[in-house]
């Protein structure tokens, strides 16, 4: 999925929480709008994007949740390769699409593992110096925009991608070293634009993990927390509707719990496949998948007031070109073939879109 190599998590079975579902309360959020706006339906590409697919997305797709790994952009200390990004945020404005993107990995210039997040002193430095220039360059008053007659510059602001996974956070997920640096990148961020929104990374209930919820309540519960989060982030895989709803709840209480009720919630990564090549439970054929997407989306609009969320991103775009050693299902989770070819999920999410 991710730029740089990067590999999507392995799911662990939802089975044992799935009967507590009927423990389980919708904590009081804050109303959101009367209607949502076409920014609720997004996307997460797991490939290249080329003229046709911004094309399908235009009217339908109104965000495009895009990586930016860390170790591809600045290969070298101050050398930044923006070409291809410049490229995706261009692309994605000509087609009123706004981009939502999530800031990864650690370069080998400071780091063995990319995995291994920037905090030492210098490493908070670095990093903060590369988040003031990506906002610099595709924020309020970029240099992207400079001359473009329809700028549509990056809101939000995504730090990493699920810190809860031992595949994204080395040496093992630390909730308090992940609040460390919300706080060093809501600096970066907001002293290039102050209205700039920080979002969460979305957390995942994975194998070789904490458990999201058990993630969120010690991350919000970490002081001063407040001040750097304005969106938290989720994804919460499963392969029934239930057990979706129960981790969104879960998530809305441990914000309730820690004050932070009134914020908004985002569903960064939600998804199934339309076939996978060893058993799942996450393979709902090619029609299961349309019907998943279809009853997710209306659940998460019937209860987008209820539970305060913000949008929801499926992922994927298209199906991925390789199998992924950290993920079952992803490779043929996507809207679209790797040839492009629509799946019935596409035209389902066409429809809810419209």
């Amino acid at each position: 999925m991710p730029l740089g190599g990067l590999r999507r998590r392995g799911l662990g079975s939802l089975a044992a929480v799935a009967t507590l579902l009927l423990a389980a309360t919708a904590p009081a959020v804050a109303r959101a709008g009367d209607a949502p706006s076409r920014a609720f339906f997004g996307v997460v590409p797991q490939g290249a994007l080329n003229a046709a697919d911004f094309a399908r997305m235009r009217g339908v797709v109104g965000t495009l949740r895009v990586p930016v790994y860390w170790p591809d952009v600045e290969p070298r200390p101050g050398e930044m390769e923006l070409g291809s990004l410049d490229a995706t945020v261009s692309a994605a404005a000509e087609a009123g699409v706004r981009v939502l993107p999530f800031v990864y990995g650690t370069p080998s210039w400071l780091a063995s593992d990319p995995a291994r997040p920037p905090l030492s002193a210098g490493a908070r430095r670095s990093w903060a110096g590369f988040l003031r220039a990506l906002v610099s360059r595709y924020g309020r008053g970029g240099t992207l925009w400079r001359g473009t007659s329809a700028p549509l510059p990056i809101r939000m602001w995504q730090v990493w991608n699920e810190p809860n996974f031992l595949l994204f956070w080395r040496p093992r997920p630390s909730p308090a070293g992940y609040a460390r640096l919300l706080g060093v990148s809501a600096r970066a961020i907001r002293a290039i634009d102050p209205r700039a929104l920080v979002v969460t990374a979305g957390v995942a209930p994975v194998e070789g993990g904490m458990l999201p919820w058990v993630y969120l309540r010690r991350l919000l519960a970490t002081r001063g927390i407040g001040r750097w989060v304005d969106v938290v982030a989720v994804h919460p895989y499963a392969s029934h509707l239930t057990d979706v709803a129960y981790q969104v709840r879960l998530a809305r209480r441990a914000m309730a719990r820690n004050g932070l009720g009134r914020l908004p919630l985002l569903v960064s990564e939600l998804g199934v496949a339309s076939h996978t090549q060893t058993a799942s439970s996450f393979n709902r054929g090619a029609r299961g998948q349309a019907k998943f997407l279809r009853r997710a989306y209306r659940m998460l609009l019937r209860k987008r007031r209820l539970w305060h969320i913000a949008g929801v991103d499926w992922y994927a775009w298209q199906d991925g070109p390789l199998p992924d050693p950290h993920c079952v299902f992803c490779q043929y989770a996507g809207l679209f073939e790797r040839d492009g070819v629509p799946k019935p999920a596409w035209w389902a999410l066409r429809r809810i879109a419209r």
